[in-house]
């Protein structure tokens, strides 16, 4: 058990907040800081994968906290998106509800594979500081401007 999620500084914020959760944190020491960056979209994707990647590279990007080491489980989040997607639309499609074998109208099976990807878009959107409660947990360095070789010469 890991005990209960922190809530998000904008909830405490918005509720007055305490002073000991508004205080500075301490720097972890020996926290790994691999390079901000982006990785390349792997193969393997299908096309509305792909379209996630890209459309999620460019809200993570500006924040710095997508590295190479990310690039597995970032894969599988845009995986599960698109299998939650081409279900979504197959219940759509069919209908939520069918005959049964002996007539009897039974639940579409396709809500399970609805349910397995939805599980684990969250749990990758979870470990990568996507949700608000996992946000709340994700330091984001301050981004310093790039500095073109023609900027620093005239300066």
């Amino acid at each position: 058990m890991r005990g209960r999620k922190r809530t998000p500084s904008t909830i405490h914020l918005l509720e007055g907040g305490v002073g000991k959760t508004h205080r500075a944190k301490s720097y972890r020491s020996g926290e790994p800081k691999p390079p901000a960056v982006i990785p390349k979209c792997p193969r393997h994707l299908d096309k509305e994968a792909r379209a996630e990647w890209r459309r999620m590279v460019k809200e993570l990007e500006p924040l710095g906290i997508l590295t190479n080491l990310d690039k597995a489980i970032f894969a599988s989040y845009c995986q599960a998106w698109s299998e939650w997607i081409a279900a979504t639309l197959a219940v759509q499609k069919m209908g939520m509800v069918g005959p049964g074998s002996k007539g009897v109208p039974v639940i579409n099976p396709v809500y399970k594979l609805i349910d397995a990807s939805n599980a684990r878009m969250i749990k990758a959107l979870i470990e990568m500081g996507m949700s608000p409660s996992s946000r709340s947990r994700v330091t984001v360095p301050e981004r310093k401007p790039v500095v073109s070789e023609k900027e620093r010469f005239f300066k």
